[in-house]
This record gives structure tokens, sequence and C-alpha cells, in this order.
């Protein structure tokens, strides 16, 4: 498995008997064990096959019988038998799985059919339905948002029939266990000659369903990299039949170690347990009903060859069911820090070094629960380099009673998403950072955090107009309104106004002390005026906004001002959604539609989006300039705004400036305001300015944005997966539009 587009995050010290080769050399089962009808079924197909031999079969057989009496023979009788029941045994699992790929297939066929019967697959100018197996001409493919009469597009983890084509286009099983689900013979590492690194993988166990436990199990059997061993740890179980199990797995295969608990301790206790024998450099956490891809420690091992520092990585992940079923993938950005403050998406799959694991003290058992996002909060602020590989390796099965099912309907564990609380709270605190910790009211296992703002720095909120009185003043009076904050300016500049009621507004509005107005007499230039107003401006934090902003929830000035005080943080954004409440931005995406664009744009304001993109406080590479928060300082530091870039792309440009200084830009959804901006303006790519970002960002461009994962569209805002149509011509264009005027530019 190759992991060239891995993207490392560099941090500066300072800041199993004949049971066990069922599992290593054959197919794993499917499915959950057998019920007491299933094994009844099974005897009466049994039954039958026997009544349909021939005269001679029977004659056959009653011959090995008779030759069985004698006891010499009676032992090689059984071995065969026993051979031919697991190879019978063999076929029913393969035919299971063929059978619940044909159930897939065909449950696929009748929705289409359903959803051709309700015209949803009938052609719009909005373009290609989500899911729709024709490839997209170049009209329907289009950079777009979603029309206002669409239904709501699916995301890569909402469209399982997309994921299916996706994985099936790369050769990869649909159903973990299927028969596309090819088990290598003779697992052995990538490079016969090395035999580093040894990883060590825990697996904490309480009363796992057999059928689970053994999946999970074979998932490591049958690694395609040798070097591993099995550390696992039973909790106390009080189960004959798992203990038999462990046993006899200790005993067939010297790479597993098995130890247990006498009390019942928690799976903090019992991972702290396993990791006791582990000897690996690394260590990878692995729940005991939770599978591996076949490479998934060949990629891990080849990851940690390429970057040899590298002691926390991360993996994409996705869900499996009780028959083995992929579906909701999660692919994730690169190392975001402030994400991990709203999510534990690192969480699967992890391995960590074995020095670092031992630094932060191992699990913590007073956040069960929530232990491995605890340990991903601490171990993260040690490490020294965090590596992403955006491959799906980890499949998260989906079973009763497991967070894997939570919806904003059912929650499984409660008090896991009150460790997780407690874990954010405790982070905070540890790194003297002060702040609120909330869950957010709708969406299970997502968190907010509010920063305190440190001292009382005052902000300048620099807006130009042109005329358009109403929106001035309905931009003002909202923002005075309820900011969460006290110590704030306008610096209002005046671009050329006519309108005697403008004149009027003004007026009225410089009896207050807190309105500063003065005149550009310029030709239009964003990045011009901007800069001006920032001269004449006095405080030492600046926002930027746009006149046709219009603030609707409380605190929101006080959210952007937590993130920009912090002394990492470069850039800070907010949640803007157009007047009918949806999304107009979540943040912005290098290489969305060509050089940059908008996450998200034009779906529902009160949905989460991919990766709970628009309810997460997050690291983006870009925000829009129409509400954009930095210090002073950062301003001065990179040299303004670039004014070369008059109309478009001048906030990317500033963007990347200031994250080339190593300052981070974040984005915000308790900060949401209403942007008046007009539908209708799409991107901009034949402007004059896109030779001159071109010029300056090709590098970055090419490269891809961190924050963005790789097997997601290049073409459509709502994150589903790219398809090869979209692949190819994302190749096009960066050879086109981006390579060629970036040499032209050079030469």
């Amino acid at each position: 498995m190759s992991t060239a587009t891995i993207a490392p995050h560099r941090k500066k010290r300072n800041s199993v008997s004949k049971r066990i080769r069922w599992h290593a050399l054959g197919p794993i089962a499917t499915g959950p064990a057998p019920t007491l009808a299933c094994r009844q079924n099974h005897l009466s197909m049994e039954t039958s096959r026997r009544g349909q031999m021939t005269d001679s079969k029977h004659a056959d057989v009653r011959s090995e019988h008779q030759e069985a009496d004698a006891p010499a023979d009676s032992s090689d009788f059984r071995r065969e038998r026993e051979h031919e029941l697991l190879a019978e045994i063999e076929q029913l699992r393969a035919e299971q799985s063929r059978l619940a790929a044909g159930l897939i297939w065909a449950t696929e066929q009748l929705s289409r059919l359903l959803g051709a019967r309700r015209g949803t697959d009938s052609s719009s100018t909005s373009g290609q339905r989500e899911g729709d197996s024709r490839p997209l001409d170049d009209e329907l493919a289009a950079f777009r948002e979603p029309g206002v009469d669409d239904p709501y597009p699916l995301s890569a983890s909402e469209d399982r029939r997309a994921y299916h084509r996706w994985l099936q286009e790369r050769r990869q099983p649909v159903v973990v266990g299927g028969p596309e689900d090819v088990v290598p013979k003779a697992p052995t590492t990538k490079d016969p000659k090395s035999r580093e690194p040894l990883i060590s993988v825990l697996v904490p166990v309480f009363k796992t369903p057999m059928w689970a436990l053994e999946r999970s199990v074979g998932s490591i059997l049958r690694q395609s990299f040798a070097d591993w061993e099995l550390c696992i740890c039973d909790d106390a179980s009080d189960d004959q039949e798992l203990s038999d199990y462990l046993a006899q797995l200790s005993r067939k295969d010297s790479r597993i170690r098995v130890t247990s608990l006498r009390e019942n301790s928690g799976i903090s206790v019992a991972t702290n347990a396993a990791l006791e024998l582990s000897r690996g450099r690394y260590i990878a956490f692995l729940d005991h009903d939770d599978e591996l891809t076949k490479d998934a420690l060949a990629s891990v091992a080849t990851t940690i060859a390429r970057f040899p520092e590298a002691d926390f990585i991360y993996s994409d992940e996705d869900k499996i069911n009780a028959s083995g079923e992929r579906f909701d993938p999660l692919f994730k950005p690169d190392w975001s820090p402030d994400l991990l403050l709203s999510f534990a998406y690192t969480c699967h799959f992890t391995v960590v070094s074995r020095a670092l694991v031992k630094q932060v003290g191992g699990l913590r058992r007073e956040f069960d629960g929530s232990q491995d996002y605890d340990l991903a909060l601490r171990a993260t602020e040690l490490a020294q380099e965090i590596v992403h590989i955006p491959e799906v390796l980890y499949h998260w099965r989906t079973l009763p009673g497991s967070a894997a099912t939570d919806t904003t309907a059912s929650v499984a564990k409660p008090w896991a998403y009150d460790a997780g609380t407690r874990a954010i709270a405790d982070a905070l605190e540890r790194r003297n950072e002060p702040g609120e910790v909330t869950q957010d009211p709708v969406y299970p296992g997502r968190y907010h955090v509010r920063r305190e703002v440190p001292g009382h720095p005052r902000v300048s909120i620099i807006i130009p107009f042109r005329d358009e009185p109403k929106l001035l003043a309905t931009c003002i009076d909202t923002m005075r309104r309820d900011p969460g904050y006290d110590n704030f300016e306008f610096v209002l500049i005046d671009n050329n106004s006519e309108l005697p009621e403008t004149q009027a507004l003004l007026d009225r509005l410089v009896e207050d002390e807190d309105v500063i107005v003065v005149r550009y007499n310029k030709p239009f230039n964003w990045s011009g005026v901007n800069n001006f107003g920032v001269t004449k401006a006095t405080g030492e934090v600046l926002l930027f906004s746009n006149n046709d902003i219009e603030a609707h929830h409380p605190g929101w000035l006080q959210a952007m001002l937590g993130h920009a005080m912090r002394p990492e943080v470069g850039i800070v954004g907010a949640k803007l959604v157009y007047p009918d409440g949806t999304i107009q931005h979540a943040g912005v995406v290098i290489g969305l539609g060509g050089i940059a664009g908008h996450i998200l744009r034009g779906l529902p304001g009160n949905r989460p989006g991919y990766n709970s993109t628009s309810i997460s406080t997050r690291d983006c590479s870009v925000v829009t300039g129409a509400c954009l928060m930095t210090r002073r300082a950062i301003f001065d530091q990179v040299g303004g705004f670039e004014e070369e870039l008059a109309v478009a792309f001048n906030d990317v440009d500033f963007c990347l400036k200031v994250r080339r200084q190593g300052y981070l830009v974040v984005y915000t959804p308790l900060a949401e305001l209403i942007h008046h901006e007009s539908r209708s303006r799409g991107h901009t790519d034949d402007l004059v300015e896109h030779g001159v970002i071109v010029a300056r960002w090709a590098n970055e461009i090419i490269a891809g944005d961190p924050y963005m994962n790789k097997n997601l569209s290049h073409w459509r805002y709502w994150c589903p997966l790219a398809t090869p149509q979209e692949d190819y011509r994302w190749k096009t264009y960066l050879e086109r539009s981006i390579l060629t005027q970036s040499s032209s530019s050079s030469a």
C-alpha cells in the first residue's frame, strides 16, 4: 500500500488449534456466531446432501466405516473426515459472503429504481445527482453549489453506494471477509532483511462475542506484515469459552501474549496491563470487536521508515456491520489541533511510539469511555512528529451498545461523552488555556470550546463601503447588539459614496466615540482600502468585515477574539450563512473547484457537514476576508494585503502568507453571522488575479490542501468521494491552468 501522499506534522521540541489455523490461512467469518436456527439449517443441509449421495458413494462410506473399526485406522479416518468438514464449512462461509454481497447489490438496484420513480434521477440544470453511476460530462462536472430546489446531496460518509463503487474501483472488498477479500497465503514483512519496527497491538477484552473477537484477532493474523505482537488482556470476563480461546491463541502463536485481571477494572486498566506485556517500539490500539485491513501494519511500518521521528500516527477509518459490509468512511484531514478539541477524530487507527505512551503514563482510568481521546490529547501535546496516513486501515464495527451506532436520536454511552468533556477541560487546564467546554446539543461526541480572552485588547472593526446605507446601518447595529466583548471600535472607510442618505447615516454614526469615518477616494481595490483602514485603526486586533455582514448570534466577537489572542494562531474566521440559513462560509479549501473554494457552500446551516466540518472549530488553510480577524503584529509581519490582488484571492494570499510563517488559521462556528452576498457569484478563476495567485502559490495548489483529504472531490462543495472522472479533470486542470501558467510566470 502506497503512502506517498502522507503529510507529517513536525512539532518544535519546545512548544490462535485448528481454529487458529483457520483464521491465519483461510477466510474469516463474515457474520455473528451461528444461532440455533442456523445450526439446525446447517444440519438439515448436511442431511439432505448425504441423502443425495449415489449408491457407489454409500458403498464407499460403508466401506470406510467398516475399515474404521480397526483401531489403527480410526484416527486417520477422523482426521480425514475433519478436514472434509472444514473444507465444507469454508465453502458455506464463502457462499454466505456471496449471498450477502448479492443482497447488497439487490438493495442498490431497488433503491435506484425507487429513486427514478420519484424523479430523483431525472435530469436537472443543477447537475448530476449524488450516487448516479453515469460519468460526469464537462457541464455536469462543473464546480457548483447545490441549487435551492436540489435534494440534500450526500457526502462521502452518507452515500453508501458511492463508497462501494469507490472500493470496487480500487479493488478493495466491499464486504470484509467476503469472496473478494483475498487473504494473504503467508504473512511476511515488506522487507525480509529488516525486522523493524516491532508493532505491539493492544486489545482489551471484556465479555466480547466470540465471533467478533475471532474476527478481530483474525484481522491481525492475516496481516501482510509479520513483525507484530498481539497483547490481549481479559478484564475478568468470567467466560470459560473466551478464556479457553485466549489460552489456545497464546499456545499456537508465540507472537500472541495474554493476561487476565482478577477483578473487572475497566478498559484503561486492562489496556495498561496489555501494555505491560508488550515489547514493541510502537504501540497500536485495537478494540476487541473491530478489525484492521490486511495491510494496516505494513502501511504503518512503511510510514515509520519514511518518517523515523514520527511518534504519533493515525489513519482514516470506516465502519462495518455484523456481516462485514463497509460504510460510513471517515477521510480525515492532516494534523489539526483545534479539530481534536472538537471531537476525537484521530482515534482509529492510532499508533504511538512506546516511549511517548510511557512518557504520558499510559491510559487514565478516570476517563474510561473516552480514554483513547484523553490519550490522544496528552500524546499530541508532546509528540515530535505527527503523521496522517490518508488510507482506510481500520474497520469500526457497529454493534448494539457500541458508540459506533450513536445517532442524534440514540446514544449508547452518554457517560463516555461526559468523560470526553472532562478530558478536554483537563487538557485546557494542563495547557494553561482557560475556556469553557460544552457538548453539542444535537450531535453526540462533538464538543465546543469557548476560550477566555486574555487581557482586554482593543479590536478595530474595519468596514469598507460605497453607499448602501441600509446595509451599513444593519451591519453596525447588529454587531453592537451582543458581541460578548466591549472594547472595540469601528473604522468605516468611505470609498466614493454619493447618496445623501449615506452621508446622513455617517453624520449620526460619528457622534459615537467608537466610530471613525475616513475617506478613500481611489478606484475600488479591496486590498488597498483595507490596508488604508489599518493605518487609521488604533486596536491591536483587526477585524476585516464586509458591509453586508449581519450579526445574529450572541458572543460572536468574543468567540473570535479568544482564538485570535492565542500565540500560535494567526487568523480567525467565522461561520457565515445566507439570509435563508444555508452556508456561505465554513472555511476555504485550496484546490476546491480550482484555486480555492468555500467548503459546504449552499448546504443547510443546521447540518454538521462531512466530518462535522460546519459545526467544529478547526484549523484550515484559508478563511474568507468577508469576516477575518488577525493581530496587528501579524498583519504587519506579512506586509498586509497584496494590492496587486485588487478584487479576488487577496484573502487566500494573506492566509497563505500567514501560514507560511508558522501560524494556524482557525475557523470557529461559535461566531455565526449572516452574509448578504449574492448566491449567484461563482468562482473567479477567469479574473486577472488568477495569474498572480498561481505565480505565488502554484506549489501549494499542486500539493493540495492539508486539511482536505485527497480521496474527496475537488469539484463538489459537499465532500463526496472523488470519481475517476473528477480525478482526471483535476489532473488536467493542474497541467493546463496551474503548471502552464506557473511556468510562464517564472519565465
